[in-house]
């Protein structure tokens, strides 16, 4: 896999509150320009005016739509601080492609995507991608969140799946109130669900993108059901 890693400046067209203390943004992609990445790679991202305060964001949208580019985040700190108070019109500094953590359509295999809080992102672009591309592969996506208040991309995750019978998804609530008035499943990803949820243990790729302990739990699970290590991509944030 070739890719050139280059610099683009990127104009913010628009800011989405998603979450409480997560947004996402929207850069346009100029006209006659064309950022190539595959889905699940990321970019560093800077401000025009420090070279060297820099962060990796995930990609979001699916290279398909060659007009803008989505990241979103957490309020975490220092760099989403500043990020956050960014404006519509404003520039961001974009430097990519990177990471080994991608699918493309030469992969024919079952997808399963299993996503802790903002881990669904990456995953995001591989099920945006492969709807616009209408591929055959099968979707299994697991996404295990604080609070029905934390999901994103709820609504679009909705249409896409009435869209594509390929497309099955399951979220699941870690930290449920009754106020909440959540109907759906609660606790976290366990090897049950697991279970449910892959049909074909050997030729299936796993793709698994959180945080550090979330993401060994999930191997040591995989590996116990017989998924081999090559089957297993992993993106761990917050490192």
């Amino acid at each position: 896999m070739q890719q050139t890693i280059q610099d683009h400046k990127l104009k913010i067209i628009e800011i989405i509150d998603e979450a409480p203390d997560t947004k996402t943004f929207r850069v346009q992609i100029p006209n006659g320009n064309e950022i190539a990445f595959y889905p699940g790679q990321f970019f560093m991202i800077r401000f025009e005016d420090n070279k060297t305060f820099q962060r990796a964001y995930s990609i979001a949208s699916s290279p398909t739509q060659k007009n803008y580019i989505y990241i979103t985040m957490d309020l975490v700190g220092q760099f989403t601080d500043k990020l956050f108070k960014s404006k519509v019109n404003d520039f961001l500094i974009f430097k990519g492609p990177y990471g080994k953590f991608y699918f493309n359509e030469t992969m024919k295999n079952n997808l399963v995507l299993i996503g802790g809080g903002l881990g669904i992102t990456p995953l995001m672009s591989i099920i945006r991608y492969c709807n616009d591309k209408k591929l055959p592969n099968k979707i299994n996506f697991l996404y295990s969140i604080k609070t029905p208040n934390h999901i994103v991309y709820s609504e679009e995750l909705k249409k896409i799946k009435e869209q594509n019978p390929n497309l099955n998804y399951t979220i699941t609530i870690t930290r449920p109130l009754e106020e909440h008035n959540w109907s759906g499943r609660t606790g976290r990803i366990d090897i049950e669900l697991l279970k449910q949820n892959i049909e074909d243990i050997e030729n299936s790729l796993y793709y698994l993108c959180g945080p550090l302990e979330f993401i060994k739990a999930k191997i040591e699970m995989l590996e116990n059901l017989g998924a081999k290590k090559e089957q297993i991509k992993t993106d761990i944030w917050g490192e």
